[in-house]
């Protein structure tokens, strides 16, 4: 192989391996949701961090928040703005919030999850489950429905 040859070679290679790193530093930066149960984990990962702004990318514009009680359903959050508001208040009063996923299931745009939700009270961590239904519209949030508690 003669210089020039070798010198193409190199600069091929070179710039080979810069697109790949590229390519690999973008998919890790920037990964989207390849699925609705993808999204829910983005979202609760957010809402582990406290990241109010985090939790909002992953929903509609017009979310809802519901919630059951006494066979009833009441409307928490008519959108993201209020639901903004909501998780600042909630943050502040439970600063030690995390919650993870216990089991889920996926029908369509709907996934039924089962939440076990983390908290400190009086110096002590508990916990409790939930089930919550989480409805997805073009790959978003559109809305979540609690339902009471119990103990996990």
């Amino acid at each position: 192989m003669n210089v020039r040859t070798r010198q193409k070679t190199t600069r091929l290679m070179s710039i080979f391996f810069i697109l790949s790193c590229v390519t690999l530093l973008a998919s890790r930066t920037h990964a989207q949701p390849t699925n609705n149960l993808d999204r829910i984990a983005n979202f609760m990962a957010a809402y582990n961090e406290h990241d109010i702004n985090g939790m909002l990318i992953n929903m509609t514009e017009d979310v809802k928040w519901l919630g059951v009680a006494n066979n009833q359903l009441i409307v928490e959050t008519a959108d993201k703005k209020q639901l903004q508001s909501a998780m600042q208040a909630h943050f502040k009063a439970q600063p030690h919030a995390r919650s993870r996923i216990k089991d889920s299931i996926e029908l369509g745009n709907t996934v039924a999850v089962i939440e076990e939700a983390f908290t400190e009270q009086h110096q002590t961590g508990t916990s409790q489950c939930a089930m919550s239904i989480y409805q997805l519209s073009d790959g978003l949030i559109s809305s979540i429905t609690y339902y009471a508690a119990a103990k996990c």
